[in-house]
């Protein structure tokens, strides 16, 4: 039997409109799992940075904690002479300070003498917390976290190695993750007397900060060598501590640069190994450790499961398969009946069809005709309106997500990576057509004592505070950024000349200098500036903030509250 052209042309045309629908759903889908998944990445790099930020003010917190047990009278006189209310006292306030802690293990006074002999000891056991016995006091002068902490100075934190807790009579601690932070108890006139330890829990703190995360997320930490600490697979977790070491860059061999120390961050699929049948996106931060320790660096990362990151896309795909079996059959239909009046309006389904997938503006659709053609237009035309909403939902969360990884989320400024992004970009156009770039670095004088004395909220505010005053008083083709702590930069592209850049030094320093008002008292502070000039003192990022920080460690040397170029100018 043989077809007709009507026929043909009708069955023809539904194919072709089959399969430029299913064409679209596909780039469509593949486009939005595409969108989603480097919205995860940026999303695992953001939450690896919260995480961070947690895990250090835990840090900063038992450092305050080690300051006020090692300050106290009480310990000095333990120590020294000890009396049994003195005794007492200090093993109440360890109580009182492990009951408002529930992740410290322990917390003790061991002496400097006799072999570094345990004089107060508060243990938490599987019943609460315990005091230890003058019997059962054992001699620690062995372990680093004594023989190392006795050489700090006054106010020094010590932190260990993470290892699972060995020691003999630990309680509740023994034979779990464990870290030990330590600061000496001194007198001014006899030296170290001894030191003060508090033994964390690792697992117990880890799973509160993996509590705040999404269910989907997997906290994972490694030290500087690579081992792994926490894993979601408990059997990778301290392998050293079974004569097997489970190494993250083995596993993971993307994080190998950060082991190296050659990168602060990654961000990868892994589709490999023992996640090739759940292949997860991972981000990891590598963070130096700014206190004395045995580990000189960890690295904390998150991963995600591909599969629950591209789940929403799942669903758009089942909306796509319906919308396209429908469009597909409408065709076959209507071209059947009329294949010959119909051509032009399918055709513009086609064209429209095609212009979409690759990205283009919707073109007019025949969705006034009332019949199954315009059925037909109105059901594509309201599946690129999904698409496009969805689309636009995608980018618009990727855009806030790339701000936020951009912007220093107290002050508003550049942090650190859009910093040396726009240095390296000025670097290269100076490369490219001449002229000089100058970096401006400041670190504020008498920020700790604000932080120690006012708290932290005052010490927030006044970095607030110095980012508006650098904003108010750089130019809008500068950028100030804060690199962290106390310490901001500003990148000035292209250069003034010398004089205006002294100028603009003294303008911020007295601009720093103004006291701040918080909760109606006036905080006093000021700055010390160190200026770096490119090419004169380096033709690289690096070479120019060495320079410019050196410039300020000479000002701090010499008194504070000025400024100092790499290389003096003449004159």
């Amino acid at each position: 039997m043989r077809l007709g052209i009507a026929t043909r042309l009708a069955v023809v045309l539904a194919l072709l409109g089959a399969l430029a629908a299913g064409l679209t759903g596909f780039y469509v889908y593949e486009a939005s799992r595409d969108l989603l998944v480097a919205s995860a990445k940026n999303k695992l790099l953001t939450s690896n940075q919260v995480v961070l930020r947690r895990i250090t003010l835990t840090r900063e917190m038992v450092t305050r904690n080690l300051q006020m047990l090692s300050a106290h009278p009480a310990s000095l006189r333990a120590l020294q002479h000890p009396q049994t209310q003195d005794l007492d006292q200090l093993a109440t306030l360890f109580r009182l300070m492990m009951d408002s802690n529930p992740a410290y293990f322990q917390i003790r006074l061991i002496a400097a003498h006799d072999h570094g002999i345990e004089v107060v000891r508060v243990d938490r056991d599987a019943v609460g917390l315990l005091r230890v016995d003058d019997a059962d006091l054992q001699e620690k002068g062995h372990y680093a976290y004594v023989s190392e902490t006795l050489k700090l100075a006054t106010g020094q934190t010590y932190m260990s190695r993470i290892v699972i807790n060995r020691e003999r009579g630990a309680h509740a601690g023994e034979g779990k993750p464990a870290l030990m932070m330590a600061m000496p108890v001194v007198d001014t006139d006899r030296g170290v007397q001894g030191v003060v330890v508090i033994n964390l829990d690792l697992q117990g703190m880890f799973s509160l900060l993996a509590a705040d995360l999404p269910s989907q997320f997997q906290l994972m930490l490694a030290n500087g060598a690579g081992d792994i600490l926490v894993h979601p697979d408990a059997n990778l977790a301290f392998g050293f501590d079974r004569g097997q070491r489970q190494l993250v860059q083995e596993h993971m061999p993307p994080t190998l640069p950060l082991v190296r120390g050659d990168a602060d961050s990654v961000v990868f699929e892994m589709h490999e190994g023992v996640y090739a049948s759940n292949p997860v996106v991972a981000a990891f931060i590598g963070k130096n450790i700014e206190i004395a320790s045995e580990d000189g660096r960890l690295l904390l990362g998150l991963t995600q499961p591909i599969a629950d990151v591209v789940q929403e896309v799942d669903r758009l795909r089942v909306s796509i398969v319906n919308i396209v079996v429908g469009l597909s059959l409408a065709c076959l239909v209507v071209a059947v009946v009329v294949a010959s009046a119909l051509s032009r309006p399918i055709n513009a389904i086609g064209r429209a069809a095609r212009f979409f997938a690759v990205g283009q503006v919707k073109t007019a659709l025949p969705t006034h005709r009332q019949d199954e053609i315009g059925d037909l237009a109105r059901s594509f035309s309201r599946m690129q309106d999904q698409i496009s909403q969805q689309l636009e939902e995608l980018e618009s969360s990727r855009q806030e997500l790339s701000d936020l990884a951009r912007h220093d989320g107290l002050t508003g400024l550049a942090n650190r990576r859009l910093f040396e992004e726009r240095l390296q970009s000025a670097l290269a156009q100076r490369r490219r057509h001449g002229g000089e770039l100058a970096l401006v670095f400041l670190d504020l004088d008498k920020f700790k004592d604000i932080n120690d004395q006012q708290g932290h909220e005052a010490g927030d505010e006044v970095l607030k505070v110095v980012a508006s005053r650098l904003r108010a008083n750089t130019r809008e083709v500068d950028t100030p950024a804060r690199l962290g702590g106390d310490e901001f930069v500003v990148l000035l592209c292209p250069a003034p000349e010398p004089t205006q850049l002294a100028a603009l030094a003294r303008k911020l320093l007295e601009a720093v200098s103004v006291p701040i008002v918080h909760e109606q008292e006036l905080l006093e502070l000021g700055c010390s500036i160190g200026i770096s000039r490119s090419p004169v003192d380096g033709l690289t990022a690096e070479e120019l903030l060495a320079a410019a920080d050196e410039a300020m460690y000479e000002v701090k040397q010499a008194g504070r509250n000025g400024f100092r170029f790499a290389t003096p100018i003449p004159g």
